[in-house]
């Protein structure tokens, strides 16, 4: 039986399928913008695989704008520095030059002058701005980070310790040449002490320089190694005829008995047979020991060479903060010295001093995904990291460090320099200016380092960026050759619908398609 279709469901099927037509070539010139998926539905798979590598693109792009502004911010940090090492090595040089004590008044005023140049050149460096923010500031970097005072003020004077002092004072392997070990100075009258801030002890000038070899000499690596109570009633300045008096009033038994090795203690008179065998005039005390006790010279010298390890100064001769130290204040402090009461007062030096305003924070920049780290992350140099600390400002004397230290004591040089002072430059001068170029040294090369590997991670994601381009070409780019051949294939149909349309449709309805 023939089944008649009528003229308005046939002109529904003709549009249908000529909206179709035009729905898929449409689709086809939409791809002409080089991606053909526009659309989840478009693609599902693919566009899942798209939207994955275009968030690794946006990441990719923004960890490469981080490393681009880190890089600028380091590059301009690290030639700031480089200047002011330079600026502080020369500032050392003058320092050494200003230490020969064959200079003139004139000569040494003149080199202070310059240093004083150098370190207002410094001070300008410590506030570079790279736009609005400055470099050294830590995360306060709107604030000016460095500030010198218009006038001078009091400041300790610290006791440099060289390499053996450092070692045995401290029992440290340090390193003096980029780290300081320092005693703070004081005076009663005449005489000089140093104060060890780690420990409380307060040492004599004398054993400081000099007498803490003798201990040494005698087996001692340091001064924890010290029994002080052993030497407590031990004479430091024993004389040679107070010795001769204690050994030939001494009991020949005891003599023997040392002389044997059999006895440990008579500290006193092992010490007195010490300071007779140390004598220029040994052979002849010897001989009257021998004809006092009625021992033979050969007995006497074997007991003087079983005392050789007991050291003949007092090692109580630096006092203990417990017990000893009665009371510390700003001005200096009160202590017990053989019995009496004496203040000691600090040894200052007038000098301007630099505040860092600035704080410790380290700014961060994220250079790649995954776990943070925040060692390789940071991009900038602090106050405390260009200029490391001394005793004024570790946490031995109460205080936190300042940001500033190696600047203020670059200031104690000058005005040691202007004041003509060869023989402190060279015992301590020195060393500060040297320490202080060290440190520094020690920052811009850490700062390079970092440089160095924000570089090579900036080379990795520009290939990581050719990648993630290629995958994201592979999963939505359009074939434009089988585009175009599409593309006139669906045309071609679309018009031909059109044309066909017009001869089989009723005229009317020609006339309104």
């Amino acid at each position: 039986m023939a089944i008649r279709m009528s003229s308005i469901q046939f002109m529904y099927n003709y549009k249908k399928s000529l909206n179709k037509t035009y729905a898929a070539q449409q689709k086809l010139f939409e791809q002409a913008d080089g991606s053909k998926i526009h659309r989840g539905s478009d693609d599902p798979i693919g566009y899942t695989h798209l939207m994955r590598y275009q968030f690794t693109d946006n990441e990719n792009t923004q960890y490469t704008n981080n490393v681009n502004t880190a890089v600028s911010w380091m590059k301009n940090s690290d030639n700031i520095v480089s200047e002011m090492a330079d600026h502080i090595k020369t500032f050392a040089r003058k320092t050494n030059q200003a230490a020969n004590s064959y200079l003139s008044q004139s000569d040494s005023k003149a080199i202070a002058q310059e240093m004083d140049a150098l370190v207002d050149q410094i001070m300008s460096n410590c506030n570079y701005q790279l736009g609005d923010r400055f470099l050294f500031a830590g995360q306060k970097d709107l604030t000016q980070p460095f500030t010198k005072s218009s006038d001078k003020v009091d400041r300790g004077l610290a006791k440099n310790l060289d390499a053996k002092q450092a070692e045995f004072f401290r029992d440290t392997q340090g390193d003096i040449n980029v780290s300081l070990y320092q005693m703070l100075t004081l005076e009663s009258g005449d005489e000089t002490y140093y104060l060890d801030t780690h420990t409380g002890y307060l040492y004599s000038q004398d054993f400081v320089d000099t007498d803490y070899k003798d201990l040494i000499a005698n087996g001692y690596n340091s001064i924890t190694e010290v029994d002080s109570s052993e030497y407590a009633e031990a004479d430091l300045r024993i004389s040679e005829e107070d010795a001769l008096d204690t050994v030939e009033s001494a009991d020949s038994d005891t003599i023997v008995a040392i002389a044997n090795g059999k006895i440990s203690g008579s500290t006193d008179l092992k010490i007195a047979l010490k300071r007779i065998g140390d004598s220029e005039d040994s052979d002849t005390n010897i001989a009257e020991v021998a004809s006092a006790t009625g021992l033979s010279e050969s007995v006497i010298k074997t007991a003087i060479s079983e005392s050789e390890n007991v050291a003949y100064f007092r090692v109580s001769d630096y006092f203990s903060n417990q017990g000893i130290i009665n009371d510390t204040g700003r001005e200096g402090l009160t202590v017990s010295i053989d019995g009496s009461d004496t203040t000691l007062d600090f040894v200052t030096i007038r000098q301007n001093v630099v505040t860092y305003s600035g704080d410790n924070q380290h700014i961060s920049m994220v250079k790649l995904n995954g776990a943070t780290d925040t060692a390789s992350d940071i991009v900038n140099l602090t106050g405390q990291d260009m200029f490391g600390n001394d005793i004024f400002d570790d946490s031995y004397s109460g205080n936190e460090q300042s940001g500033s230290a190696m600047l203020n004591n670059l200031l104690a040089v000058y005005e040691k320099v202007d004041a003509v002072d060869a023989h402190w430059l060279t015992s301590d001068g020195v060393t500060l200016a040297d320490v202080a170029h060290s440190t520094l040294i020690i920052s811009e090369t850490t700062m390079g380092a970092r440089l160095q590997l924000y570089n090579s991670v900036h080379d990795m994601l520009d290939n990581q960026s050719v990648v993630i381009t290629e995958d994201i070409t592979n999963v939505s780019s359009t074939d434009i050759a089988e585009l175009a051949t599409k593309l006139m294939e669906m045309t071609t149909i679309y018009n031909l619908s059109l044309s066909l349309g017009g001869r089989v449709l009723p005229q009317s309805l020609a006339d309104y398609l």
